[in-house]
């Protein structure tokens, strides 16, 4: 999806890992400068002077991010400061 729009930006950010044959698994969220796993999101970012958060890529986030967090309880355990209340 994120070739297919030309999202450079977002793809420098995905580490694909060969499995074998044609076939690999995306490991999503690596810093392209140190190439290791970044501690939040690139992509979350504070509304100024707000106690608000807002995705940046929200119209084109991978699955795993439209269903973070699972819950209220789970946002909490994980320190998730994107969840709305």
């Amino acid at each position: 999806m994120w070739e297919d729009e030309g999202r450079d930006d977002i793809l420098e950010w995905v580490d694909p890992i060969h499995v074998g044959g044609n076939q690999y698994v995306y490991d999503i969220w690596i810093s392209p400068v140190t190439h290791e796993d970044v501690k939040r999101c690139p992509w979350l970012r504070k509304l100024p002077k707000q106690d608000k958060y807002i995705c940046r890529i929200h119209d084109i986030k991978p699955e795993h991010c439209r269903e973070y967090p699972r819950s209220r309880k789970h946002a909490k355990k994980t320190g998730c400061k994107g969840f709305e209340n």
